[in-house]
C-alpha cells in the first residue's frame, strides 16, 4: 500500500505537536485525531510502520496536552483567584 497512512499520521502529528502552543482553539481537536486514526491505519496496512508509529504516538502526546493544559491553568487560576479574594 505504500506510505501514504503513516505519512499523513507522521505530519499531522508533528503538525498537531507544533501548533498546539499558538493554535488552541476548539477546532484544533481534529488534527490529533487524524493523527492517531492515520496512524493506527498505517501500522496496518502500509509497508514501512515507523510513520505510523510516530503519528500515533504524536498524536496521543498532542491530545494529552490538549486535554491537561485547561485543567492545570484553570486550577492555577483559581488558587491564584483564591488567594487573593478574601
Amino acid at each position: 500500500m505504500g506510505k501514504v497512512f503513516g505519512l499523513i499520521g507522521m505530519l499531522c502529528g508533528i503538525a498537531s505537536i507544533a501548533l498546539i502552543w499558538f493554535l488552541y482553539a476548539m477546532w484544533f481537536i481534529a488534527l490529533p485525531i487524524v493523527a492517531i486514526v492515520f496512524g493506527a491505519i498505517g501500522i496496518a496496512k502500509d509497508d514501512s510502520k515507523a510513520m505510523g508509529v510516530v503519528g500515533l504516538v504524536l498524536g496521543i502526546i498532542a491530545l494529552v496536552i490538549w486535554i491537561i493544559f485547561p485543567i492545570v491553568f484553570l486550577v492555577l487560576l483559581a488558587g491564584l483567584l483564591g488567594g487573593l479574594i478574601p
